[in-house]
């Protein structure tokens, strides 16, 4: 696995091969017309904007902190772990 920071400087080719093979899908979720999928990449997450109406991705976001995380929360169910 390569680092957030090798990952970032990824062509957007490279980028979109890299998510493919080795990014687990997690969820998504929509907003206007875009759908945002978000991946785990083991040290990072990596959200994918896309815009179905045009059959294009806009944009690839990598990040590792939890606060960018935020978009996501009531998207999160939690109810099957035991905590």
């Amino acid at each position: 696995m390569i680092s957030l920071d090798d990952f970032q400087i990824l062509s957007f080719n490279k980028k979109c091969d890299f998510i493919t093979v080795f990014a687990d899908y997690l969820l998504y979720r929509v907003e206007e017309e875009k759908k945002y999928y978000l991946y785990s990449m083991k040290d990072y997450f990596v959200e994918v904007c896309y815009l179905p109406s045009e059959g294009r991705v806009l944009g690839i976001n990598a990040f590792h902190t939890v606060e960018e995380l935020e978009d996501y929360y009531d998207f999160i169910d939690i109810t099957d772990l035991s905590l």
